[in-house]
């Protein structure tokens, strides 16, 4: 049929693109290796969407493909139903002429029947509704089961469950409410993640450069990244042989002098190296494509690892992997870059971290299906981080967004047994630079930008790399080169303030923390607290995604500071109103 081999064609597409074996597909997705692969030849038709879902999922498919996936699946449901309709039209009309009921089997039927009946015998179906009625009914099935499964085993109303904008009420956030596994009904509380007191890295609170002139922030933070610093290759060593080294030492010395870490990002290839290669979106002479004669790489990479031993602290090895404006070269070559650079950085500069080359477009299938096959060149042996283009969806989407995408990212690397640690060197080379952010929300999302940072810590991210610093045509401008930082930009200070000499514990959200749905919360406790007791002193940030939310102070709260300097005394029981602007509550020992 027709139907069949569309579902059949479009499933052994994603198949292919994964790299995944059938066996592979059937340990992630819980089926038996045969169903597998029966459902992607047309042989059999799954008896539910869930189970073709369940493999295009493992194979990076995303939403749209679900859509057609789930159209193909309706198709081909209907005229297997239709033909097994048929069938068992003709097997009555044949019982009757021979005057007798069919015999029923001899004995139970055979094991392998058992798990998979309908590659043995024709199962009778329900006559099925027109697609969308269908996809209606499936929907409504859904809602129903959703609102069952938020009663707890009392009969009460979860209160775990995730609320919106419109202003809400809650408990304290010392414990009580709690959330439902929906797996399982089972209620939890607990943070999202929680560990032993842990300080952060030094330079998590980083910053890329929007400048060639030195300058440095005028507000507090970690590290900043050299890249639109006009420190590319292409800029550094414009002929063969011949480098420029001005613009770069007076930025490495500007750092200094504000003894602020370096992360150099290489990138931008010299038309000499590669002449035939596609250019890149910048003023200069550079091309996005790996230079011709890799032994050219290796030189710039030596030159550049030895003149600023122990000048800069890490290496980005490329940069906006994904993007074809700033890389186009195979996966197999910029393995090659990576091995290469890593033997002569670890042979000159030992000390130096290094960051395998940032990958961006990860919220698209082409994207992580890129980064899956870099993945599996083995490359990242070779660095100690993994850099990627963690983002919102749109240049003034919710940075909270960025959590949901840092787990997508988690899975690649678990898939293929390697935990990673991470460095976000911010929105890669695809996200639109023309969206806009009103003041308020320019204000909020500067600093949420660096605490989901914290919050997506479970999957393993060390360092946040705001963009950027110095520039004034982009979405969030922090302090345009020559002039005061903005009110963002401030308030970025303040945060790294409050929280840069602290040890973070843990963080999560709503009733699990006993907060009102929708609160984030990350904890933490002062540098010098030798033993995680709970009852001693700690600070929280707290803040929401949207809308408002009111609750209770809980035992030991005594000072709350807001992102715009305010402070003010509170106590226990007191009632207070959490928003996008994040507070930090403070807590007596």
């Amino acid at each position: 049929m027709s139907e069949t081999h569309e579902l059949a064609d479009l499933l052994q597409e994603l198949k292919e693109r994964s790299g995944r074996s059938y066996t592979a597909l059937a340990s992630r997705t819980g089926l038996s290796r045969s169903s597998v692969h029966r459902y992607c030849q047309g042989l059999t038709v799954p008896a539910s969407f869930g189970t073709v879902e369940r493999i295009a999922r493992v194979c990076g498919a995303g939403q749209g493909e679900l859509d057609r996936l789930y159209g193909a699946w309706a198709r081909a449901e209907a005229a297997s139903a239709e033909a097994v309709s048929a069938e068992a039209a003709s097997g009555e009309a044949l019982s009757g002429e021979a005057g007798s009921p069919a015999e029923p089997p001899a004995g139970p039927p055979a094991a392998s029947a058992a798990v998979e009946p309908a590659a043995r015998t024709p199962r009778r179906r329900p006559i099925p509704l027109p697609p969308r009625r269908l996809r209606t009914l499936l929907l409504a099935m859904v809602v129903a089961v959703a609102v069952v499964s938020v009663v707890t085993f009392d009969g009460r109303p979860d209160p775990g469950g995730e609320g919106g904008g419109a202003t809400a009420s809650g408990g304290t956030g010392s414990g009580g409410g709690g959330t439902v596994d929906r797996s399982s009904g089972q209620r939890i509380d607990g943070p999202y993640w929680a560990l032993a007191p842990k300080p952060l890295d030094r330079e998590f609170f980083g910053m890329t450069m929007n400048t060639d002139t030195g300058l440095m922030p005028d507000f507090a933070v970690g590290g900043v990244r050299l890249w639109e610093s006009e420190t590319r290759w292409a800029q550094v060593e414009p002929e063969r042989g011949k480098f420029d080294w001005k613009i770069l030492e007076r930025t490495v010395r500007g750092a200094e002098r504000k003894h602020l870490p370096i992360l150099f990002v290489f990138g931008g290839t010299p038309g000499w190296a590669a002449p035939e290669g596609p250019r890149t979106p910048y003023h200069e002479d550079s091309r996005a494509a790996p230079p011709d004669d890799l032994a050219d790489w290796e030189h710039f990479v030596e030159k550049v690892a030895t003149r600023y031993r122990s000048r800069i602290a890490a290496y980005e090895l490329w940069d906006s992997v994904g993007a074809t404006s700033h890389y186009t070269g195979s996966m197999a070559t910029l393995a090659k870059m990576v091995r290469g650079a890593a033997r002569i950085i670890r042979r000159v500069d030992p000390d130096a971290k290094l960051a395998c080359p940032s990958f961006g477009k990860l919220w698209e299938a082409e994207g992580r299906a890129l980064l899956t096959k870099f993945v599996r060149t083995g490359a990242y042996k070779y660095c100690d981080t993994a850099a990627l283009k963690l983002h919102p969806r749109r240049a003034d989407g919710p940075p909270e967004e960025i959590i949901e995408l840092a787990a997508k990212v988690e899975d690649i690397f678990r898939r293929n047994d390697q935990g990673r640690r991470v460095w976000n060197t911010g929105p890669g080379a695809e996200i639109d630079d023309g969206a806009h952010l009103s003041a308020r929300r320019a204000n909020d999302y500067a600093v949420r930008f660096y605490l989901v940072g914290l919050y997506a810590r479970k999957s393993y991210i060390e360092r946040m790399y705001f963009y950027a610093w110095g520039g004034r045509n982009i979405p969030l401008v922090v302090q345009p080169v020559g002039g005061p930082p903005t009110e963002p930009g401030r308030r970025i200070g303040r945060l790294h303030a409050w929280l840069a000499d602290q040890q973070i514990t843990s963080c999560g959200k709503g009733p699990g923390v006993g907060l009102p749905p929708g609160v984030h919360e990350c904890a933490f406790r002062p540098a010098d607290t030798r033993e995680p007791d709970p009852s001693g002193p700690r600070l929280a940030v707290r803040w929401t995604q949207r809308g408002r939310a009111e609750a209770e102070l809980d035992k030991g709260a005594h000072r709350l500071r807001r992102m715009d300097g305010g402070v003010r005394r509170v106590r226990a029981g007191e009632r207070v109103v959490y928003g996008e602007s994040p507070v930090l509550v403070e807590y007596r020992a």
